[in-house]
C-alpha cells in the first residue's frame, strides 16, 4: 500500500488537506486554492479511498476531522513545510549559503540562550540562516509536530506527541512573582500567597507547563486560583499589562531580569515551590538532522552548559 500511495498521492491533496483544516468548509477551502467544489470533493475521496480510513466526518455545517483526518493533516502540514524549506534551502545553495534551520523557543531561554547564540552565528557562521518562533511549550511541541520547526527549547506536553520526541534536558527555570513598579502592593511587601489572594492577577493560558505550575502552587497553599483572571500566553503583552495596572503575574526569572533593568518590574518577595523542571532541546526522533540543525543544537547546548558552570562557581 505504501509504495502504492507515494505514486498515488497528489500535492493539490495535500493542500486541500491543510486548508481544511483552516476553513472546514469545502466551497471555501476549495475557492481558496482555485478549485471547484466537485473537484475538491473528488480529490478528498480519492484520498480517503487511498489512506483506507475516512478523514472527515460530513455536516450540513461543514466538515470535521476524525482521528484519521488529524494524523493525515499533520502529516500533510510536515510533508508541505519540507517543500517550502527544500525550495529555500535550494535557493540559499544558489546563493552560496548553507541552508536554513527553525527554530521555536519558550520565554525563559531568550535572553541568556537563544540571543547569544544567534548574536555569535551572525559573526560565526554568517551563511546560516536561522528562522525564530517564540510561543509556549503547547503551541512549540504542536509546530514541530506539524514540521514547521525542527528544533524546540521548551517542555514536552503529554498527549502532544511525547514519545515520538527526543528530549535533551538544558537548564531549569525558576519562577517569580512580579508587579508593575508602579503597582502599590510594592509598598506593603507580602510574604506569602495568601497575602496575595484578593489581587488581580494574569496568568497563563492552558495547557502550557507555567499554568501548571501556576495551580500547583495555589493547590499547595490550600486556595483557589485567583478569581477573573486574564489569561495570556505572550511574555509582551504581559509586561505591558503589568505596567500599565496593579495586576500581578508570574514569569522566568530571566524575562523578569530582562525588564527589571529599565525599572518596569518588581519581584516581590513571595516563594514559589521549584515544580517547573528544566526545559529542554527537543527534536522528533524520527527527522533526519542536518549538519545546520545538528551545528545550532550543539550551540544551544554549550551556552546551557555554560549557564550552569557559572551558576555552580
Amino acid at each position: 500500500m505504501m509504495d502504492t500511495l507515494v505514486f498515488r498521492l497528489k500535492f493539490r491533496q495535500l493542500l486541500l488537506l491543510r486548508q481544511i483544516s483552516r476553513e472546514p468548509a469545502l466551497n471555501r477551502a476549495a475557492r481558496s486554492l482555485n478549485l471547484s467544489q466537485p473537484t475538491a470533493s473528488k480529490l478528498l475521496q480519492d484520498m480517503e479511498t487511498d489512506l483506507e480510513a475516512q478523514l472527515f466526518e460530513r455536516h450540513t455545517h461543514g466538515l470535521t476531522p476524525t482521528r484519521s483526518g488529524l494524523v493525515a493533516i499533520r502529516h500533510a502540514e510536515q510533508i508541505l513545510a519540507d517543500l517550502g524549506r527544500l525550495r529555500h534551502d535550494l535557493q540559499a545553495v544558489g546563493r552560496g549559503l548553507s541552508g536554513t534551520v527553525t527554530i521555536g523557543t519558550i520565554g525563559a531561554p531568550l535572553h541568556e540562550i537563544i540571543t547569544p547564540v544567534l548574536v555569535s552565528l551572525a559573526e560565526t557562521e554568517p551563511e546560516l540562516c536561522v528562522t525564530l518562533h517564540v510561543g509556549t511549550s503547547d503551541d512549540l511541541m504542536n509546530m514541530l509536530h506539524a514540521g514547521r520547526i525542527d528544533l524546540a527549547i521548551g517542555r514536552a506536553i503529554e498527549g502532544i506527541g511525547s514519545d515520538l520526541l527526543l528530549v535533551e534536558e538544558l537548564a531549569s527555570e525558576q519562577l517569580l512573582i512580579v508587579a508593575g513598579a508602579q503597582n502599590p502592593i510594592n509598598e506593603r511587601i507580602p510574604k506569602t500567597l495568601h497575602d496575595l489572594r484578593d489581587a488581580r492577577w494574569i496568568i497563563h493560558t492552558r495547557p502550557s507547563p507555567m499554568r501548571q505550575a501556576i495551580e500547583t502552587a495555589f493547590t499547595l497553599a490550600r486556595l483557589p486560583l485567583p478569581s477573573f483572571p486574564i489569561e495570556l500566553s505572550s511574555v509582551t503583552a504581559t509586561i505591558d499589562l503589568l505596567s500599565q495596572s496593579d495586576m500581578l503575574a508570574v514569569v522566568p526569572r530571566s524575562i523578569y531580569k530582562l525588564f527589571a533593568r529599565s525599572g518596569i518590574l518588581r519581584e516581590l518577595p513571595v516563594s514559589l515551590p521549584d515544580i517547573m523542571g528544566s526545559y529542554s532541546l527537543i527534536r522528533l526522533r524520527n527527522r533526519t538532522v542536518t549538519p545546520e540543525m545538528d551545528y545550532l543544537a550543539g550551540e544551544i547546548r554549550g551556552r546551557a552548559i555554560g549557564l550552569s558552570d557559572n551558576a555552580i562557581k
